[in-house]
């Protein structure tokens, strides 16, 4: 199996793709008017929301720049799922309930219709409308950029594809990503969230067992080997201190709670009462996912003290050096399908927000224009 390592890689990559493909062809079927290209007809259950949310929030950072976080400052990383967990409730508290209700009462296909509403203001609507683009644009760009630098490295391991070029990895993975987007809507965004979700959770699990097998004596051991090497990095607070860790709320906390595309998902639940099932249900796919970037960053840490892996040219490198020397091919495979799956799920999601601002909001801010069962 160790010899086809790069092929199945490759062939799990491919599936995951194809999957979202399918995904798109069968919501298209299922998308009758604006709202359910927008907003899913305001009919899905506890779990696809609490699924979608999670996958949504945790992008290609938790399978790249988490690990190399933990592997550079320790348990500071830590203190981000701590805090992003508590904006969860914040959103879900302060947020959620106020505007699932003005949705269901003013009609409401995006958040920049709920700001109208709420401030009878077409103004507001345009500003809100527009500031979405503008934060699309630039997020969206980074994760594409993302998608393709992955799908670069795995695809230029294999003897077909070893010449492939950056500029084409983006042109296969934004036709893949805007294909299922755009045949199906929100409603092939958010089951593909769901699966999305799923295989983050299976390859956060399975990480964490291999994770636990590297050294005889488990995580107990391999965190006894950092604090030998340097103690601070072991402590509650890490390396980065107790004011990095804590500030990490500005950012994950208050930043989580008023995201827009996580926001507009708190509109697409079929009762208001389902806020109460979603959050734990979020929070628990969270923290399962969050494993792996904890467990591989610790774990390569240890392991390049203890002289088993040589020192890491970038601490971003962790996750896959990790898959390369400890993981077996399949898990591997797994764990680069979860890599596309947490960026795409959140690709998708601003790709929704951002079609639903300039489709809907903008035109109907800039000439009154209401939209019923066209798109524009």
């Amino acid at each position: 199996m160790e010899a086809y390592r790069q092929e199945i890689i490759v062939g799990a990559v491919v599936i995951y793709m194809l999957f979202c493909i399918v995904t798109g062809l069968w919501a298209m079927r299922r998308t009758h008017d604006s709202s359910d290209f927008f907003i899913a007809g305001r009919g899905l259950g506890p779990i696809v929301v609490a699924l979608a949310l999670f996958s949504s929030t945790l992008s290609g950072f938790g399978f790249v720049g988490g690990p190399g976080l933990v592997y550079s400052i320790g348990v500071s990383s830590f203190w981000m799922v701590v805090i992003s967990s508590i904006g969860y409730a914040i959103g879900f508290f302060l947020v959620a309930k106020r505007i699932r209700m003005i949705a269901e009462l003013r009609d409401c296909l995006s958040l920049p219709d709920v700001v109208a509403a709420r401030y009878s203001s077409e103004a507001v609507r345009f500003l809100m409308a527009v500031t979405i683009v503008l934060g699309v644009m630039g997020y969206l760009a980074t994760q594409i950029l993302a998608m393709a630098v992955v799908m670069q490295a795995i695809l230029s391991g294999t003897e077909t594809f070893a010449d492939i070029g950056l500029v084409s990895c983006v042109v296969i993975s934004s036709a893949v990503l805007i294909f299922y987007c755009v045949t199906g809507g929100i409603i092939a965004s958010v089951y593909t969230d769901v699966v999305q979700g799923a295989i983050m959770i299976v390859a956060g699990s399975l990480i964490l067992m291999t994770a636990m097998s590297v050294f005889e004596g488990g995580m107990q051991e391999a965190t006894s080997i950092i604090l030998a090497d340097d103690s601070e990095a072991i402590m509650p607070f890490g390396a980065a201190g107790v004011m990095a860790s804590l500030g990490w709320f500005f950012v994950f906390g208050l930043g989580l709670a008023g995201q827009p595309h996580l926001i507009t998902k708190m509109m697409m639940n079929k009762k208001m009462t389902d806020n109460r099932n979603i959050l734990p249900m979020s929070l628990f796919g969270y923290v399962m996912a969050a494993l792996l970037w904890i467990s591989i960053g610790i774990i390569m840490r240890a392991a390049v003290i203890d002289g088993v892996v040589d020192p890491l040219t970038l601490p971003d490198d962790a996750a896959s050096t990790f898959l390369s020397v400890f993981a077996n091919p399949l898990l591997a495979g797994i764990v680069f399908a979860g890599l596309f799956a947490a960026i795409m799920s959140t690709s998708d999601a601003f790709l929704n927000i951002g079609t639903a601002a300039i489709i809907h909001d903008i035109p109907k801010a800039v000439r009154g224009h209401s939209v019923k069962n066209e798109l524009f």
